[in-house]
């Protein structure tokens, strides 16, 4: 079965859309997430297959990574931190990139960060916002970083939904 038989437009603009970066003094996407994006993608096409909540959002690795590019600009608000490291306590696991630490330990923290609810709202909100973004990305001019296969889209205009700023 052809793959645009089963996969809406949608999905495929996300599976071939470029990664997504801050416009902020050049700082990379985690490349240790890079290595990893198709899998990354394709699962969270297939998340959105069984949950129709998930089906309009970029996966949870492409906005901890956009959120780490981020936090090395400036410190992140308070809210943003919490959303940061909720984020790397559900990634960093799944990907085995806690060098064998717990995932506390490798995030360097005493206990796991629980989302209140316009915490949780303000992440979903960003992650379409990202989505958006991405499927756009054939749309514009894409930067090549010189890593093989990967191309970053810098971002420099404003969401099209109000997101929070994540930087105080």
């Amino acid at each position: 079965m052809p793959l645009t038989g089963f996969l809406t437009n949608s999905e495929m603009r996300y599976l071939g859309g470029p990664l997504i970066s801050p416009h902020l003094n050049s700082w990379d996407f985690p490349l240790r997430l890079v290595e990893h994006m198709s899998v990354i993608r394709w699962t969270q096409v297939m998340r959105g297959l069984k949950d129709q909540e998930e089906r309009p959002l970029a996966s949870e690795e492409e906005a901890l990574g956009y959120l780490s590019c981020v936090s090395l600009e400036a410190p992140l608000d308070r809210d943003w931190a919490d959303i940061m490291l909720h984020l790397g306590e559900r990634v960093l696991p799944r990907w085995f990139l806690t060098d064998g630490q717990s995932v506390l330990e490798a995030i360097g923290l005493t206990h796991p960060i629980e989302l209140n609810r316009q915490q949780a709202e303000e992440l979903r909100r960003f992650r379409r916002w990202l989505r958006e973004k991405i499927e756009g990305g054939a749309r514009k001019t894409p930067r090549q970083t010189g890593r093989k296969n990967h191309t970053t889209l810098e971002v420099e205009d404003e969401p099209a939904e109000p997101v929070a700023d994540p930087v105080e």
